[in-house]
């Protein structure tokens, strides 16, 4: 059966719907009758062979149905097949061509090379033309953090207003400060994932992977008060964080955009400068333990990352740390005595 290509409302739209007309290839396999269906199949494949979150697959879908309506406008003739390294650098010229950032495009360039590696393991291309693509590394802009003070000003804010959502609020504050999750990671956690005689979280993590985090004296005292006084007021629920004002799909638990909300008013009204979100506690998180002295390699761990490059990118070390790491390493003590010994 001839697969058909896709026309600019099919890719716009909120589903993949088939432009009038066949598409002339012999790639792809007469199980595929549309690019909706392959689409649905590389979801698929993201999800439950690749073990990617939904979000990415929901992200790199969205790619791919920016380069299709690309491929529809631009090219109307090019199959899926037949594109080559040529429509691929096109396609991200115009990208940039519309403003997109470098970050954005790099990441048109990563769908792109996943989605043909997948028809190519599935039999339906032979080549993949986006990896004979590349693209300079982008500048990525540096993520803010809070410092000790600022998160201090935001936390002791969120403890000074009254009612049931500050109650909660506060808590989840103290929760992103001392325990480094990601905020999937804070919504989705469940009571009884926290144990603490052991003082630890066991949770799946960012590509389903289970992972442990050690939770500091200051945080399980902080959790048990508030699972004996403010959690009985609060919709009942198996997760621990319950919003007072959830509704019945989330199953009484925060939305990210709740809890989004939550920290951009937070950090807003403290008049803590920058932006407000909740990866920024993250953020603060890891580099607060690098500022107190801990390994790298230790925080790796702590933050659940498979490669150190990207704990590197969470550290935020300022001029003055750099100087006192250099003052620790090459105490002015030490440098006293050794002339002193040269004198004699």
């Amino acid at each position: 059966m001839a697969a058909r290509r896709l026309n600019r409302e099919s890719v716009d739209g909120p589903e993949l719907v088939l432009a009038q007309g066949p598409m002339p290839t012999s790639r792809l396999g007469s199980e595929v009758t549309d690019e909706a269906t392959l689409l649905d199949g590389y979801e698929a494949h993201l999800r439950l062979l690749e073990n990617r979150p939904k979000t990415t697959a929901d992200t790199y879908r969205s790619h791919l149905k920016g380069f299709l309506c690309y491929l529809a406008t631009a090219h109307p003739s090019v199959t899926l097949s037949g594109v080559t390294p040529f429509h691929v650098r096109a396609w991200l010229l115009h990208e940039a061509t519309r403003g997109i950032e470098a970050v954005t495009r790099s990441n048109d360039l990563f769908a792109l090379r996943s989605f043909y590696r997948f028809l190519i393991a599935e039999g339906l291309s032979e080549e993949n033309p986006a990896s004979l693509v590349t693209l300079p590394s982008p500048i990525r802009p540096r993520v803010e953090f809070y410092s000790d003070a600022e998160a201090d000003a935001i936390i002791e804010w969120a403890a000074a207003q009254p009612g049931l959502r500050w109650q909660v609020g506060r808590v989840l504050l103290l929760t992103f400060r001392y325990s480094g999750l990601r905020m999937r990671e804070l919504v989705n956690l469940r009571t009884e994932e926290v144990d603490f005689e052991a003082r630890r979280i066991s949770l799946v993590g960012k590509g389903r992977k289970p992972r442990v985090v050690p939770i500091p004296h200051l945080l399980a005292d902080v959790l048990r008060e508030y699972l004996d006084e403010v959690r009985p007021s609060l919709p009942k629920s198996a997760y621990l964080f319950a919003n007072p004002r959830g509704n019945r799909s989330l199953r009484g638990r925060y939305g990210p955009r709740a809890l989004y909300n939550l920290v951009l008013e937070a950090g807003t009204s403290a008049g803590v400068a920058g932006r407000h979100f909740p990866h920024r506690w993250r953020h603060s998180y890891a580099t607060s333990l690098v500022r107190r002295g801990e390994d790298i390699h230790v925080v790796q761990r702590l933050m659940g990352h498979s490669n150190i490059a990207t704990t590197t990118r969470y550290l935020h070390l300022s001029d003055a740390d750099l100087l006192a790491a250099i003052d620790r390493a090459f105490p002015e003590a030490e440098f006293g005595a050794r002339a002193i010994e040269r004198g004699a």
